[in-house]
């Protein structure tokens, strides 16, 4: 009989209230939930009323959790980190005492901040964080593997319909956001958060760059690589990426790559605020089968996946289909407890989101320069942006400054003027006070006028070094102190400030730097020009069936 591990839920927001309280509930045979911890107490209140969470287990602060935990007030196997905020400081509390944890991401927004968590792995030579991509765990994936090995494929493409958040969470009956901090502690949250943020696209990244780096690449793209590199492994290069249409932010983007042994990938992200469902589908061609996934989202924890594999057998097609027997949330914490029981690998942790971030930082940095501007801070466009938001903000009567939202703690989207000319957001399209049909079918013109009109931004990428030593670190093991070993790596790093990553004593293996290399900056004049760019890194096109179809 599995031990029933005490999870304590970090984070009572969307996914949350969505995904992982339904599921701890309904595994009860593997699952307790014995805390939970939110920064609003109101949030706190009726998510702990509504999931069974007594009122001497409800903290506001992790810290608070752990001084329970020492005290022994409070059970505590893992946890699940689901804020809406940064991470890395939380988490480091709970590593320090050995606690295996379940992070929602992104783990970070900088290479220097994720380092943070992956070079305490090393120091004391186990995982102990797991990262919740559900569907990196969902069941449909293994027909994949099972029948199509990495030599033989042709082709991968997965393509993302990302609409707003009700259709995604409507059937949760999510609690409202925490409007109930006082003002000037929202204030400090977004500006922890904002200066995260902008330390991870660049000081001279613009509201439209960091909103396209959150929103589009550390979201979207994010979780294409890790059902692509949980399958195959990871992208060994980046060929092309493409966002559009351009000033529409997040919009759609578009990353062609290669696996080890040169197989083409096709990454498609868009994000459609009025789409009516989510959709989420991934081929995979060889020269004699087809294997089509369609991938339910986690929120729909009722749904199941669905796979369907064709192939030639005497002449004729034969169709094999099967769907998930679990959701994707559900098999992922099975994979939790064994991660925690047993030490089972997890199929992303500290060093895959380290490799992740930096690899995206770089798809944006060749994004903005191929727009002819750079994410190195400039010291005059710096003074010159903070005399026009010392403006704004004397002129709204507000301390706060550009692009900050007066009751969200997400970094949203500022739209401000270019030379291309008037910047639409996608966020913007979505934020109808009243739901009115008239107003969204406005906005919705307006962006389909700027789809029309504005041209994509496309660029070429080379060679991605290599992951040094990721699998070598053990899962993780029982609870104990780890905090001299966390002590350890802050002195450590403290004496190496302007270090990426401070050196650790782990059998030899350099900290992980992965970047692209041998960029070429040259643009695609048009759509057939990209089309071309397509067709070259699949060569070799398919011999049976249609190209990759496109949802």
């Amino acid at each position: 009989m599995p031990r029933i591990l005490n999870i304590a839920v970090i984070g009572a927001g969307t996914m949350a209230q969505a995904v992982h309280l339904p599921v701890l509930r309904r595994r009860w045979d593997r699952f307790a939930v014995t805390a939970l911890v939110d920064h609003s107490p109101r949030r706190r209140r009726e998510s702990a009323d509504v999931w069974g969470v007594e009122e001497e287990h409800r903290f506001e602060t992790v810290a608070d959790l752990m001084t329970a935990v020492r005290a022994k007030d409070v059970a505590l196997d893992a946890a699940v980190l689901a804020t809406d905020g940064l991470h890395v400081e939380d988490l480091l509390l709970l590593l320090r005492r050995g606690i295996p944890v379940l992070v929602e991401p992104p783990l970070g927004y900088s290479a220097q901040e994720v380092a943070r968590i992956s070079d305490f792995e090393r120091l004391v030579g186990r995982r102990l964080v797991m990262m919740a991509y559900p569907q990196q765990y969902d069941e449909v994936l293994e027909e994949v593997v099972e029948n199509i090995r990495a030599r033989d494929v042709r082709m991968i493409d997965h393509e993302v319909l990302m609409p707003a958040s009700g259709p995604l969470f409507g059937r949760a009956h999510v609690t409202a956001s925490a409007y109930d901090l006082p003002s000037e502690k929202r204030q400090e949250r977004r500006k922890t958060l904002q200066e995260a943020v902008v330390a991870g696209a660049g000081e001279g990244a613009t509201q439209r760059d960091r909103d396209l780096y959150v929103k589009g690449l550390l979201t979207g793209i994010a979780h294409q690589l890790a059902i692509t590199e949980r399958i195959y492994g990871p992208l060994t290069e980046l060929t092309a990426v493409r966002h559009w249409p351009k000033g529409v932010i997040p919009g759609s983007l578009e990353l062609l790559g290669e696996l080890e042994d040169g197989a083409p990938v096709r990454l498609v992200w868009h994000y459609l605020p009025f789409a009516p469902e989510y959709s989420e589908t991934y081929e995979v061609l060889s020269a004699r089968k087809r294997i089509d996934l369609a991938l339910e989202p986690p929120s729909f924890v009722d749904s199941r996946s669905r796979s369907s594999l064709r192939e030639k057998e005497h002449g004729r097609v034969v169709v094999t289909s099967r769907s998930s027997d679990l959701g994707a949330a559900e098999s992922m914490w099975e994979a939790f407890h064994e991660f925690v029981e047993k030490g089972k690998e997890p199929h992303a942790g500290a060093a895959e989101a380290l490799a992740q971030v930096e690899i995206l930082r770089e798809v944006l940095r060749t994004l903005v320069e191929a727009d002819g501007r750079s994410l190195e801070a400039d010291p005059e466009d710096e003074a010159s942006d903070q005399e026009e938001a010392s403006e704004q903000a004397a002129d709204a009567g507000t301390t706060e400054g550009p692009g900050e939202a007066e009751d969200s703690d997400e970094p949203v989207a500022a739209p401000e003027a270019s030379a291309d000319g008037d910047v639409v957001s996608d966020a913007d399209s979505v934020a109808e006070p009243d739901g009115s049909e008239a107003a969204a079918a406005s906005t919705a013109s307006d962006e389909d006028a700027a789809a029309s009109s504005a041209e994509s931004t496309s660029v070429r990428i080379g060679p991605l070094t290599p992951v040094p030593g990721t699998g070598e670190i053990p899962p993780a093991a029982p609870t104990e102190d780890l905090s001299a070993a966390a002590d350890q790596l802050e002195a450590a790093r403290s004496a190496q400030p302007e270090a990426t990553s401070a050196a650790v004593p782990e059998s030899g293996d350099e900290p992980h730097q992965a970047t692209a290399a041998g960029i070429d900056r040259t643009e695609p004049a048009d759509g057939d020009a990209w089309a071309a760019a397509a067709d070259d890194a699949a060569e070799d096109g398919t011999t049976e069936g249609e190209e990759p179809p496109r949802s």
